[in-house]
C-alpha cells in the first residue's frame, strides 16, 4: 500500500507522476524525499467503504448533461470513506523515515494516465501544500482521492475517450522546500514547437509565483548542440515565498532594488538546470516540462517531471540522430522518385560504395563489419531521395589514416561540415598507433592513389572498352521475347559485369577532386583570380565529351531543316504531338525521317530526370525531341549555333584564358617552374571533368537499357494480369518482383501492392506543402514523430541591394527576359530568354541552345549543368538560394556569368525565403 523506493515502480501502482519520480531518483537526480501511497490502498478503501460498485453505476447512468452532478456526489461519498487502519500505519511510517514528522509536505495526485506522453491530467486532480504531521496528511490523501473525480477531470477523460469506469489514483507524498528560486523548464520551445531549443522561465521564490500568480520571470531560449542562450531579464519586483511568521503557506513580498533587475540564475545554476533537464529528457526519451528549484543553499533540487503533449516531434529526446542531405543527389533525382528507382539505387549504391572501399585499401573484414553502414546510404523522405550523412560520416572515417588527419580526408571527400556524432566518437589515437599504424596507412593510401592517377588513361580507357563491348551485347537482345527469369539472370549478369566493376569512374573523382582543386588553388593564389573565371574559361574547350554530341547532333539536323523551307515550315507548323504522328508518313521528308530514327537508336535512351527508371525516354516519346527542332529552327542566329562556330568560341575563350593564366605566372621568380606546375594540374583538371562526363554518360546508357528491361518486364506481368498496366512495375522494388519470379515473396497481391503504393505517391506529388527540406534530422524512428524540416528556416533569396549571387560558371553579361521552368515538359518552347530552373540534369542540355542564359538554383561548379555549359559558351550561374521563388517568368534580368550575379530590374524579387539548412 505504500512506495518507499524499493522493488518496481510500477505505474499502475504509484500513477504517473509517481513513475516519474522513481524514474528522476534512478538516474540520480536530486529529488525531495518522498514516498507514495499505491492504487491498491485507494481501491481498498473504496471496497472496504462499499464505494467500488456504487461509483462505477453512477458512472455508468451519468449523461453529458448531469456528469457535474454526479462528479459532486462521488467526491462526497470517497471525501466519507473510511481509511485502512494498515494504511495509517504504513503512512505514519513512511513519513517518520522518509521526509520527518516536523517536515512540511506536499500531497500531489498521481492518477493513472496522468503526466504521460498521452494525456498529461495538469491541473486536473488536487495537490495540496504545506501539510503538516501524519494526521493532517492522511486527511489530505483521501482528498486528493476525491479528486480523481473532479467535474474537470471527468470530463477532459470523456473528451479524451478515456474510459470512465475503474478510475484509479495514487498519491505521492513529497518534502517541501523553501525555494530561493524557482522555474520551470521546457525542454522543446511551446512557441514554436523548436525541439532543438530549451526555453527556461525562472523567477525568486517559490514556483506558485510562476505557475499561479503570473508573475514576470526571467526567460532563457537555450540552443541543445551548442549550449548558448538567448536571455530575457524581467524586472521582478514581486516573489512568493514561505511564511514564516505563520509557519505554514505562501506570502507575497516586494522583492529588493538590487534584485529585481538582476537574473534569477547565474550562468552556472543555468547550465546546471539544462543539463539536469536534458538527462531528463533522454531518459523519459520525449520531450518534457520540469518543475525545478534552489535552496536557500543553493541546492538543486527537481520537483517534478511530465512528457509535452503538444509538441509533434520528439527531437534529440528519441536518440538515434540521423542528418539527411540532397544537395548533390537532388540533380540526378529530383522531385518523388519511383519506388522501383529508389530500391535499385539504393542497392546499387552498397555495390559501388563496396567498390569505393576497395579503391580505399577498406580491408575486407572491416567492411564487412560496417555492412549496415554500406547498405543505407540513402534514405527516402515522401518520395524524395536524400543521403545519410551520418553514414556517409562513416564510411570515410574507415579510411586508412582517417584519425590521422580527419581533416583532410573530409575536405578531400567534399564533407562541407565535420559532423560530429557523440555515439560515433572516435578516440584520439595514442602516438604509438598514430604514428607507426595510421602514418603508414595514410602513406599506403597517398600511393595507391598516385598509382592509379600515374595511369589513369589506361584505367579509363580499360572501362570504357569493357562497358561497350557489354553494353552492345545487351542492347541487341530483345527483352520483350525474355521470359521474366531470363530478365532477372540478365539484370543480375549486368550487376555483377558492371556496377561491381565501377572502379574507374571512382578513380577518376578522386582524381577530378584532386586536380581540380589543386587548379582552383592555383589560379586564387598565382593568378590572383578570386571569382574562379579564369578557372572556369580554361576548362571549357576541351572537347571530346560524349553528352555534348546528342545536342550538337540535334543543331546538325536542325540547321539542315532551315536550309529547306518546305521541311522547315512543316517542322514549324505542327506541335510535337502532331510531328511525331504525321512526320513518319510524310513522303516527301522520307530522308529526314530516317536521321531521326538513327538519332532515336543512338540517343533515344536519353530524356529529362533520366537516372529515373519510371520516366520515357525519346523512344518513347520523341515529342521533347520535335520541340527541340522547333526551339531551334524559330531562333534568328541558328547559324552562330553550328557545333563548328561554338567550337571556335570555347577555344577562343580557352586561349585567352590561357594567356591571362601564364602572363601571371610569368613575373614570379622561378616562373619556369611553376608555369610547369600549372600546366601539369590544369592537363589532369581537363582530363578528369572530361572522363567524368563521358563516364556519365555510360552510366545512363545503362540506366536506359536497364528501363527497357523493366518494361518488358512490366509488360509481361500485365499482360498475365498480375499488374493493370506496364508502368505499375515502377510502384513495386526490384526485390518484390524478383521475389516473386523466384519464390521468396511474402506478398504476392502485386497489384494491391501498386494500389497502396500509387495511393501514397500521388499524394506525395499533390502534397508540395509538406515536402521535406533540403537538409534536415530525423531523431528515432525517422518516420515517426519527425516533420523533415530545417533547424532554420529564414533568410531571403536577394541580398539588401536586390541582388542574387551564385556561383558562375561561364562568363558573358545578358540582359532579357527569364522563363522560369520546373520541367522541360512544362512548356519547352524557347525563343531565346534566360532559363530558371530550380535543378537540371543531363535530360535538359537540348534546352540550351536556344536561351540565351542559364541561371539554376541548385549544383556546384563540376555539376553536369555547368560544364556542358562552359563547352557550349552559354553564360551560366548555378548554386543561387531561393532563386525559383524569387523570380518569376517575364521578368527581365541582368546575369553576369563571372562574377556570379543576377541584377533583378527595380531591384526587387518576388516575396521567397529560402531555408538554411545549417543543422
Amino acid at each position: 500500500m505504500i512506495w518507499i523506493g524499493e522493488g518496481s515502480a510500477d505505474v499502475g501502482a504509484i500513477g504517473g507522476k509517481g513513475a516519474n519520480m522513481a524514474q528522476l531518483e534512478r538516474i540520480g537526480l536530486p529529488v525531495p524525499a518522498w514516498f507514495a501511497v499505491t492504487t491498491s490502498a485507494f481501491r481498498k478503501a473504496l471496497r472496504g467503504s462499499e464505494l467500488e460498485e456504487r461509483i462505477g453505476r453512477r458512472l455508468a447512468r451519468a449523461g453529458a448533461t448531469d456528469l457535474l452532478e454526479a462528479a459532486a456526489e462521488i467526491r462526497a461519498w470517497v471525501g466519507e470513506a473510511a481509511l485502512p487502519e494498515e494504511l495509517a500505519e504504513s503512512v505514519r511510517g513512511a513519513v517518520d523515515s522518509k521526509i520527518g514528522p516536523s517536515a512540511l509536505c506536499a500531497v500531489r495526485s498521481s492518477a493513472l494516465g496522468e503526466d504521460t506522453a498521452e494525456a498529461s491530467f495538469a491541473g486536473l486532480h488536487d495537490s495540496f501544500l504545506f501539510v503538516r504531521g501524519t494526521d493532517s496528511i492522511l486527511e489530505t490523501i483521501r482528498r486528493v482521492w476525491a479528486s480523481a473525480f473532479n467535474d474537470r477531470a471527468l470530463a477532459y477523460r470523456r473528451e479524451r475517450d478515456l474510459p470512465l469506469e475503474g478510475i484509479s489514483i495514487a498519491v505521492v507524498v513529497q518534502q517541501m522546500i523553501e525555494a530561493s528560486v524557482s522555474g520551470v523548464v521546457f525542454t522543446a520551445n511551446p512557441n514554436n514547437g523548436d525541439v532543438h531549443e530549451v526555453v527556461v522561465s525562472a523567477l525568486y521564490g517559490a514556483g506558485e509565483g510562476l505557475v499561479s500568480a503570473g508573475l514576470d520571470a526571467d526567460t532563457w531560449v537555450v540552443d541543445k548542440d551548442s549550449r548558448s542562450a538567448e536571455a530575457a531579464i524581467a524586472a521582478k519586483t514581486e516573489e512568493i515565498v514561505f511564511d514564516r511568521a505563520a509557519g505554514s503557506g505562501l506570502t507575497r513580498r516586494e522583492v529588493d532594488a538590487g534584485r529585481a533587475e538582476a537574473s534569477a540564475l547565474s550562468e552556472e545554476q543555468l547550465q546546471q538546470v539544462v543539463e539536469s533537464s536534458l538527462a531528463i529528457e533522454r531518459a523519459f526519451g520525449r520531450p518534457q516540462d520540469i518543475e525545478f528549484s534552489f535552496d536557500p543553499s543553493g541546492a538543486l533540487y527537481v520537483l517534478q517531471a511530465r512528457a509535452i503533449t503538444t509538441v509533434d516531434e520528439l527531437g534529440p529526446a528519441a536518440g538515434n540522430r540521423l542528418l539527411w542531405d540532397n544537395s548533390n543527389i537532388i540533380e540526378s533525382y529530383s522531385g518523388v522518385t519511383s519506388p522501383m528507382t529508389y530500391s535499385f539505387i539504393r542497392r546499387a549504391y552498397t555495390i559501388v560504395y563496396h567498390c569505393f572501399a576497395e579503391v580505399m585499401g577498406i580491408k575486407s573484414d572491416v567492411v564487412r563489419r560496417n555492412r549496415e553502414t554500406f547498405e543505407n546510404m540513402l534514405g527516402l523522405f515522401r518520395g524524395q531521395v536524400y543521403y545519410n550523412l551520418r553514414n556517409w560520416y562513416r564510411l570515410i572515417r574507415l579510411f586508412p589514416g582517417f584519425s590521422y588527419n580527419s581533416d583532410f580526408m573530409e575536405s578531400m571527400m567534399g564533407v562541407s561540415e565535420g559532423a560530429r556524432f557523440g555515439d560515433d566518437a572516435l578516440p584520439e589515437p595514442g602516438w604509438r598507433k598514430r604514428y607507426f599504424v595510421e602514418l603508414p596507412a595514410l602513406l599506403r593510401l597517398v600511393t595507391r592513389s598516385t598509382w592509379n592517377f600515374v595511369r589513369i588513361r589506361r584505367v579509363v580507357g580499360r572501362f570504357q572498352e569493357h562497358f561497350s563491348s557489354h553494353f552492345k551485347a545487351w542492347s541487341d537482345l530483345d527483352f520483350t521475347r525474355m521470359a521474366p527469369h531470363e530478365l532477372r539472370a540478365l539484370y543480375l549478369e549486368m550487376e555483377e559485369k558492371l556496377l561491381w566493376n565501377w572502379k574507374a569512374p571512382i578513380i577518376n573523382d578522386f582524381f577530378v577532386m584532386i586536380f581540380y582543386g589543386t587548379l582552383k588553388k592555383l589560379c586564387a593564389t598565382w593568378c590572383a583570380d578570386e571569382s574562379g573565371s579564369l578557372q572556369n574559361d580554361l576548362i571549357c574547350g576541351e572537347g571530346g565529351i560524349e553528352s555534348t554530341l546528342p545536342t550538337q547532333r540535334l543543331l546538325e539536323l536542325a540547321i539542315e531543316a532551315a536550309a529547306e523551307p518546305e521541311l522547315r515550315s512543316f517542322l514549324l507548323d505542327h506541335s510535337p504531338e502532331e510531328l511525331a504522328e504525321r512526320l513518319p508518313a510524310e513522303p516527301a521528308f522520307t530522308s529526314f525521317f530516317a536521321e531521326i530514327e538513327t538519332y532515336l537508336d543512338l540517343y533515344g535512351f536519353r530524356c529529362v530526370n533520366e537516372l529515373k527508371l519510371e520516366e520515357f525516354s525519346l523512344k518513347d516519346r520523341p515529342q521533347f525531341l520535335y520541340q527541340m527542332l522547333a526551339n531551334y529552327l524559330r531562333m534568328d542566329n541558328l547559324a552562330d549555333l553550328d557545333p563548328r562556330t561554338s567550337t571556335e568560341r570555347e577555344s577562343r575563350i580557352r586561349r585567352e584564358a590561357e594567356e591571362r593564366a601564364f602572363s601571371a605566372l610569368g613575373g614570379f621568380p622561378l616562373g619556369w617552374l611553376r608555369r610547369r606546375l600549372f600546366r601539369r594540374a590544369l592537363g589532369n583538371a581537363r582530363l578528369g571533368v572530361k572522363n567524368r562526363e563521358n563516364m556519365r554518360f555510360a552510366r545512363t546508357r545503362i540506366y536506359g537499357l536497364f528501363r527497357e528491361l523493366l518494361r518488358a518486364l512490366g509488360e509481361t506481368l500485365a499482360r498475365e494480369e498480375l499488374l493493370a498496366e506496364r508502368d505499375d512495375i515502377f510502384y513495386l522494388t526490384l526485390d518484390e518482383v524478383w521475389d516473386f519470379i523466384k519464390g521468396t515473396a511474402v506478398t504476392t497481391d502485386l497489384r494491391g501492392l501498386v494500389t497502396l503504393r500509387r495511393a501514397e505517391f500521388d499524394l506525395f506529388r499533390s502534397d508540395s506543402e509538406r515536402m521535406p527540406d533540403d537538409r534536415f534530422e530525423t531523431f528515432g524512428m525517422a518516420y515517426h514523430r519527425n516533420r523533415f524540416r530545417a533547424r532554420r528556416r529564414a533568410g531571403t533569396a536577394a541580398s539588401e541591394d536586390g541582388v542574387l549571387r551564385g556561383i558562375g560558371c561561364c562568363p558573358g553579361i545578358v540582359s532579357g527576359e527569364v522563363k522560369l521552368l520546373r520541367s522541360p515538359n512544362e512548356d519547352a518552347r524557347l525563343e531565346g530568354e534566360i532559363l530558371v530552373a530550380e535543378r537540371t540534369d543531363p535530360g535538359w542540355v537540348p534546352l540550351y541552345p536556344a536561351v540565351s542564359g542559364l541561371l539554376i538554383e541548385r549544383g556546384s561548379i563540376l555539376s553536369h549543368s555547368a560544364i556542358v555549359a562552359r563547352e557550349m559558351g552559354i553564360p551560366t550561374i548555378v548554386g543561387i538560394p531561393g532563386l525559383s521563388t524569387a523570380l518569376e517568368t517575364g521578368q527581365h534580368v541582368t546575369m553576369d556569368g563571372a562574377a556570379g550575379t543576377v541584377e533583378l530590374e527595380g531591384g526587387e524579387t518576388q516575396a521567397a525565403t529560402a531555408s538554411d539548412s545549417t543543422p
